[in-house]
């Protein structure tokens, strides 16, 4: 029999079910892509004056009153990452990104000049992705075995032994002290005066190297339901319900090398599934009505998702299967900020058009919550994480198009989007949750080009544009200081990007 173990029985800080939700998921679930038809994509999404775009309706509600006839459309585009395929992933996806219609009815009432029914289908985010990158700065004293050894030693400690990398990483031994199985962590025993052994805690090995790939799919798919009155040609109101389904994938690869010549490698997969609703109201206004000068004004309500997610990990030491998990469906529901904007645009006879827009959304008031019930210590411990390290998020685009001729458009658009978080941002796990992903990259501003080309024929267009997006992100494997009151990292960053291009196609008709 192991002989008597003799430790300080903390007090178990278990805070309920310690799940995935955090505020780096919070974060990715409620920004979204520059997506839609190949013009508004093309002007940089800065219609929200302008209007005449179906696409209008998830940014300014009002932008379809100004359809004189009915339309239909449908886009598609291949999105390529800016790095290649990795862990059985692809370097390019083709991507649906939208279809819809608007049935115009215009009206001989002097004082209303017409009313717009729409619907529209459109990917407000495709989670296509790829990261495959070293991880710099280890040199032999940083290692994710340490986040891992001081978690395993807090959950012994506090009689907790529930926790995923705690139970899949420690080594199990039998009742006559026999090693079972081995861990990619070290029990520290210690001996005292009376010869009996105890446990001080468990210890990592510093890693030589450490290289982490990870291959992201899915999206979330907005479903618009939207109606627009014009009054006089000079004021124009909106409103869209908009209804969302959510499906996103991801799985990764994290390996590490020990400086005693181990080397593990963890094996993780995380898939996320739900829907949510919101409303949108919006308004265009022609201040002068001799001008084309014309002022937008929308505000977006929160999303109210209802998610669910699955994971489970795997892990290996020296290519041997060490242990798996995978863990039950969770449900739990995920609040988005309330957004705002404000527009302008203008256009010189038929052949130019410009225009400007700016969105404002505080991302650290995102809050989780139980699906079924309320009081989850874990997430009301998120939440105020999240007001710590999420920010005010301002979105800036501008937009022009010139006709050279009556059949041919040129467009080219440029969007400014703030860091959603601080730089000093950070991820801890709870010891008893089921996460395995030690991750988190702090992301930095994006900066998205477009340029876009258009052509009439009779009854139709047909529209194409590329775009390019351009993201940095300051990348940790792992957490270095774990629960010890200091809540910034050791570990330098290793510098990633979110680079893609679109090539985006829309064709339409007008009858």
């Amino acid at each position: 029999m192991r002989k008597v173990i003799l430790f300080v029985c903390l007090v178990c800080i278990s805070t309920g079910i310690a799940i995935a939700q955090n505020p780096y998921e919070a974060a990715n679930f409620a920004t979204s892509d520059l997506n839609g038809t190949a013009r508004f994509v093309g002007m940089g999404g800065a219609l929200s004056a302008l209007g005449g775009d179906i696409s209008t309706v998830s940014t300014n509600p009002a932008g379809t009153g100004m359809f004189s006839k009915s339309e239909i459309s449908l886009s598609a585009s291949a999105v390529i990452s800016g790095v290649d395929g990795v862990l059985g992933g692809n370097t390019s996806k083709a991507s649906f990104d939208q279809t819809g219609i608007i049935v115009a009815m215009p009206t001989e009432n002097s004082a209303l000049n017409g009313m717009t029914f729409g619907l529209n289908i459109s990917k407000k985010k495709n989670f296509f992705g790829n990261v495959d990158t070293d991880i710099f700065g280890l040199d032999g004293l940083f290692s994710q075995t340490h986040q891992i050894a001081d978690m395993a030693t807090d959950a012994y400690l506090s009689d907790c032994w529930d926790g995923a990398l705690a139970d899949m990483s420690a080594p199990i031994f039998d009742d006559d002290d026999k090693l079972v199985r081995p861990g990619i962590i070290n029990e520290v025993w210690l001996t005292d005066d009376y010869g009996f052994d105890y446990m001080a805690g468990y210890q990592g090995i510093g890693a030589k190297a450490a290289h982490y790939q990870r291959s992201t799919y899915g999206s979330i798919m907005d479903i618009d339901m939207n109606f627009a009155i014009n009054l006089k040609n000079q004021y124009f109101f909106g409103a869209t319900l908009g209804v969302y389904d959510v499906e996103s994938r991801r799985s990764s690869k994290y390996e590490e090398l020990g400086t005693d010549g181990a080397y593990f490698d963890f094996n993780n997969y995380y898939d996320t599934k739900g829907s949510g609703f919101d409303l949108k109201l919006g308004a265009i206004i022609r201040p002068f009505d001799y001008s084309p000068f014309r002022i937008g004004l929308f505000i977006h309500t929160p999303t109210w998702y209802n998610l669910e997610d699955i994971n489970g990990s795997t892990l290996f030491l020296n290519d041997d299967y060490l242990s798996g998990k995978d863990y039950d469906p969770y449900e739990y529901k995920l609040r988005t900020p309330w957004k705002f904007g404000i527009s302008a645009g203008t256009t010189v006879g038929n052949y130019f058009a410009f225009g400007v827009e700016y969105e404002y959304q505080d991302l650290s008031s995102c809050k989780y919550s139980e699906r079924y019930r309320s009081g989850n210590e874990y997430f009301r411990y998120q939440n105020e994480m999240m007001k710590t390290i999420l920010r005010g998020q301002h979105t800036l685009k501008l937009g022009m198009e010139a006709k050279p001729a009556d059949n041919v458009s040129v467009r080219c658009g440029y969007n400014y989007v703030s860091a959603p978080m601080k730089s000093e941002g950070y991820n801890i796990l709870g010891f008893d949750g089921v996460m395995t992903e030690t991750d988190y990259t702090n992301w930095k501003d994006t900066n998205r080009f477009t340029f876009g080309l258009g052509f009439r024929f009779n009854g139709g267009y047909f529209d194409l544009t590329y775009q390019y997006s351009t993201q940095k992100g300051d990348f940790y494997a792992f957490q270095n200081v774990y629960y010890k009151g200091d809540p910034g990292n050791l570990l330098p960053p290793t510098e990633i990007k979110n680079n893609r291009s679109q090539i985006l196609g829309t064709l339409g008709f007008r009858f």
